[in-house]
């Protein structure tokens, strides 16, 4: 009977083969496409966006087939397409078009939050909903907080594969291991609709990565992302032992790329104190990208998530719990211990609690003179201890209580983050912040650019304090030259990069050239 997954499968695939050329011409029609903007979308020309409807369509075509299948020859051991299957799809389709609202027009991060709210709410209060977590053979039930966690659960698997998709392929990919990881998990005590759904998902992303590798002409759009978040968020619950505890061991490392991806870049822009809406070019498949290329990256992310899922079901089918849990910590502790992602997050979260011993470990009477600084390059290699350090030297001569500066060029792949502040601050009555923006004009088109901003707090004990900040918006005046001297390096740099790459590319064609003849 197990034939007909592989039927299924193989019905997504073609699917999505024949769709996905239909939807990149009309998306291409209507205007729908991603442009490049110099600074954080760095593809050379527009790509078209809608991908999902294509996989959603293929998604489908392929369940129907199943259930037409099964009916006309198994007698019916998938019974049938029944309610909570109509509101599955009903919801998926309502996210996806949310996403295609968001493709088009734009949503602000808070509007399209508060849309997925009210659809998942709808599926927790038909009874999807988490009662227990279950680790390493701990079950804990949740009581009233069933519904928080549950909610919380959906916009969390939702928006880890919308963070993901940054790169060519690599939602894509993500998402077909993981379906395919949780249709083994469906179906290890017999063939089941939720089993064939996940493969029939794995199958639309199959045919559709055809289309979405490097270099990409169809992107998948924060429509289908979210698409296949919300998917696997619901399937993951229904793969579980119990329906009712998708918490467990085995789905957790399931998702354990994407959810580290997602949980690092919040952890990252909280630290820094930017909007956890923000954008930056710091995800993991950003920083494997600038590290192994295209498809590097792609066969990298691969590997990873085939070990976590393994692993994973492995450890359901052993009843072993603890070597899911040993997959994740392997698969995360090498993308740190390497440095190819989450170590400048890690830097990140031991200097704040390092700060904060420091701090109540400091007596009374030190707390005023004792300063706690920290630096922090979070992506590139720019020389920013240059502009950094004058800084802190005027933060000294001028008695400020705090300076902070946070710079982000996605264009650059460069992000720095440092700050110098006393152990007690100023209460707030008596203390005077300002925070200005920071701007550059060396972006490839010339133009203005706001790359971070620049923070100080001084104590406002005196009319002296209108005197200090005044010496500081002069002090601006000299940090825009400074900046703009380190972009410039960093240019040249990168430049020379290629260009030797380029050139030793070239030298070893005409070298191969030269022995063929």
């Amino acid at each position: 009977m197990y034939w007909l997954l592989f039927a299924t499968l193989s019905v997504s695939v073609a699917a999505a083969l024949v769709l996905v050329p239909s939807v990149r011409m009309f998306a291409c029609r209507i205007g729908m496409v991603d442009k490049p903007d110099l600074q954080r979308k760095l593809q050379t020309k527009p790509i078209a966006l809608g991908g999902g409807v294509a996989v959603f369509a293929s998604l489908l075509i392929a369940t129907l087939f199943a259930l037409a299948v099964d009916h006309m020859f198994l007698g019916g051991t998938l019974h049938g397409f029944h309610r909570k299957w109509v509101l599955l799809f009903l919801a998926a389709g309502s996210i996806l078009a949310v996403g295609l609202i968001d493709d088009r027009f734009a949503l602000r991060g808070r509007q399209k939050l508060v849309l997925q709210l009210l659809i998942v709410a709808v599926v927790a209060g038909s009874g999807t909903m988490i009662r227990e977590i279950s680790l390493l053979g701990f079950e804990l039930p949740l009581g009233p907080l069933a519904l928080p966690i549950t909610l919380l659960w959906f916009l969390v698997a939702i928006n880890a594969l919308n963070l993901i998709d940054g790169a060519d392929g690599m939602a894509t990919t993500v998402g077909c291991i993981i379906c395919t990881g949780l249709g083994i998990l469906s179906c290890r005590s017999g063939i089941s609709l939720n089993g064939v759904i996940c493969f029939s998902l794995a199958g639309s992303l199959l045919g559709f990565l055809i289309f979405n590798k490097p270099p990409a002409s169809i992107y998948l759009g924060d429509a289908g992302s979210m698409m296949i978040g919300f998917f696997v968020a619901v399937l993951a619950m229904w793969s579980s032992v119990k329906e009712s505890t998708v918490l467990a061991s085995a789905p957790v490392a399931i998702l354990a790329i994407p959810l580290f991806d997602s949980s690092a870049a919040i952890m990252r822009r909280w630290l820094t104190g930017r909007s956890i809406y923000a954008t930056d070019r710091a995800h993991l498949h950003h920083l494997l990208q600038a590290k192994f290329g295209s498809h590097g990256m792609l066969i990298v992310v691969a590997g990873l998530c085939m070990v976590t899922t393994s692993l994973a079901v492995l450890s359901t089918f052993f009843e072993l719990p603890w070597l899911a849990a040993i997959g994740v910590c392997f698969v995360l502790g090498m993308l740190v211990l390497t440095r190819s992602f989450g170590y400048a997050e890690f830097r990140l979260v031991a200097s704040r609690l390092l700060g904060a011993y420091r701090s109540f470990s400091t007596s009374r009477l030190e707390c005023d003179k004792r300063k706690l600084e920290r630096q922090h390059t979070l992506q590139g290699s720019g020389q920013w201890e240059t502009v950094w350090e004058p800084l802190v030297e005027f933060a000294k001569t001028h008695d400020l209580a705090s300076i902070k500066i946070d710079l982000n060029m996605a264009w650059l792949h460069e992000a720095y983050h440092a700050s110098w502040q006393s152990v007690r601050l100023p209460e707030k009555v008596n203390q005077l912040s300002l925070t200005v923006p920071l701007f550059t004009n060396q972006t490839k088109d010339g133009s203005e650019m706001a790359i971070g901003r620049l923070q100080i707090i001084a104590p406002a004990n005196s009319p002296d304090t209108y005197r200090e900040v005044s010496h500081f918006i002069e002090r601006l005046e000299e940090l825009g030259p400074q900046i703009d001297h380190v972009i410039s390096q960093i240019e040249t740099g990168q430049q020379t990069k290629w260009s030797g790459f380029t050139w030793s590319r070239r030298h070893e064609s005409q070298r191969v050239e030269t022995i063929n003849h």
